[in-house]
């Protein structure tokens, strides 16, 4: 039986090969030959494409996933495995939320649902929980062959550091601007609260009667009160200058800080415990400014355990970011996670009134800033407090 052979359309035979000649054949030959070449070209161009287009896809150092309308993720690149924990090969047939949060549910303003309902671009800003991080989630149409949309792309921009400088930028304008107004009404107020508490301290040796003596005592212990804080004004509004620097070693000034909270530290039976590295280089700072500082930090962990507990004072050296770490550890009651950010405010403070000026870590934050270095807290109820201060270590 005759051999059939088809026409380029693949369609229907056209003649049997018994009935071409041999030139015929030669030719018929060539004509497939030349044909299976360029379905093999076409093969590596389509290879090709396939590799870049995927390589282009992992080469992307966010996370970026096609997600269908069940959550259901149908391609992700090596990012988004790594946010997960998971091999490449397994994050496909998982839903966006479980590899991208380490939920159950999907995440709150997820904007895939809104992009598949009107066919255009919607963000979002999520958490991410798992890793403390905060993402920009933007979602975008991705229609199949037939033009149906059904899926689309999660592209996630991690923003927690440009946050974390917007608010650290935030936070030393707000500084810059209220030290400025401090300094003015302090210098305003300095004198007539001097003259107030001068007069009050004379009419004090010279009246006899107990009652008024006992007024006077109290106008005199709210003007000296008065005149403390003016004076935390001062020190908040202060910049130190660079003549003033020296060097400064922590170790030594930790010592030095501790006598003046040893009465507080052994009224509240308070265990210390020092982990002072020997090999801590010096900083460059002014002595006082950042004994003022160590003293603050000292004195909020001791109120922080009125029922006694441990802090522990821990000095380090990091050799590749040449910078001197201190750190001040309390077993107290902790900071609220909703009031964290704004310790460092002016004027903010959760004791008691009378108890405190809300002033203390404001300006620690402030002598710290100026001297190139960074104060972070961390804080858990119940469990206690650790403020970690950053220095540059002196050239």
């Amino acid at each position: 039986m005759a051999t059939p052979y088809f026409t380029q359309d693949n369609k229907t035979p056209d003649v049997s090969l018994s009935s071409l000649s041999k030139p015929e054949l030669v030719s018929l030959h060539k004509g497939l030959i030349a044909r299976i070449r360029e379905l093999e070209n076409l093969m590596q161009v389509v290879s090709k494409g396939k590799y870049t287009w995927e390589a282009t896809f992992d080469a992307i150092s966010e996370p970026v996933m096609i997600v269908n309308k069940e959550f259901t993720v149908e391609r992700a690149n090596l990012a988004t495995a790594k946010m997960g924990g998971e091999e490449i090969t397994k994050v496909v047939g998982k839903k966006c939320y479980q590899i991208f949060a380490g939920r159950e549910t999907p995440c709150e303003h997820c904007p895939l649902k809104t992009t598949l309902a009107n066919g255009e671009l919607a963000h979002a800003k999520l958490g991410n929980k798992i890793h403390l991080q905060d993402f920009d989630a933007h979602a975008y149409p991705f229609p199949n062959e037939k033009g149906e949309l059904r899926s689309a792309v999660l592209y996630y921009r991690n923003v927690t550091e440009e946050l974390r400088l917007r608010q650290e930028l935030i936070q030393q304008e707000k500084m810059a601007a209220i030290g400025m107004l401090a300094g003015g009404v302090a210098h305003e107020i300095n004198n007539p609260l001097g003259g107030v508490l001068a007069f009050t301290q004379l009419l004090l040796k010279r009246v006899t009667d107990a009652e008024t003596k006992e007024d006077l005592n109290e106008i005199e212990k709210a003007a000296i009160r008065c005149k403390k804080i003016v004076q935390e004004l001062l020190d908040f509004s202060r910049v130190s200058k660079e003549k003033e620097k020296c060097l400064v070693y922590v170790n030594m000034l930790l010592e030095k800080v501790i006598p003046f909270v040893q009465m507080e530290i052994r009224s509240l039976n308070i265990d210390v415990h020092f982990d002072l590295k020997p090999d801590v280089p010096a900083v460059m700072a002014v002595p006082n400014r950042l004994q003022q500082v160590f003293l603050n930090l000292l004195t909020n962990a001791c109120h922080a355990m009125p029922r006694g507990g441990k802090l522990t004072l821990t000095t380090s050296y990091h050799k590749e970011a040449k910078e001197v770490f201190i750190s001040v550890k309390d077993s107290g009651m902790g900071i609220p996670k909703e009031i964290q950010n704004r310790i460092f405010e002016p004027f903010f403070t959760t004791k008691d009134p009378g108890k405190g000026t809300g002033l203390g870590l404001s300006i620690s934050y402030r002598i710290i800033k100026e001297n190139g270095g960074s104060i972070d807290v961390d804080s858990e109820m119940n469990k206690g407090t650790s403020f970690t201060i950053r220095l540059p270590a002196a050239p």
